[in-house]
């Protein structure tokens, strides 16, 4: 499935501004890429690369996204906590 809807996706925190793309598979290939290398735990890793890589990813956080809204997650690093944050985003009405 290739969404083809405006997306928003972020990680707070420095980790990854809040950016639109046009394919959701990219917008979850640009959150891996933001966390692939960051020191959380080890679940949390593994979570985080089976929904964002996995090869359903985009068909479930589509699906996710339509029926229950915003996507937010913690992302805890050593002293710290972020979010992962991903929704539609509604293009915005030309004048």
């Amino acid at each position: 499935m290739s969404e083809d809807r405006l997306v928003t996706a972020e990680v707070t925190g420095g980790l990854m501004p809040p950016t639109i793309y046009t394919l959701l598979p990219k917008a979850l290939d640009a959150l891996w890429r933001s966390l692939q290398f960051q020191p959380i735990s080890r679940p949390q890793w593994l979570w985080f690369e089976r929904y964002l890589t996995g090869p359903s990813a985009d068909r479930f956080v589509a699906e996710y996204l339509t029926g229950a809204g915003p996507l937010d997650l913690p992302v805890v690093l050593p002293g710290s906590l972020h979010h992962l944050r991903l929704r539609w985003t509604t293009p915005v009405d030309e004048w």
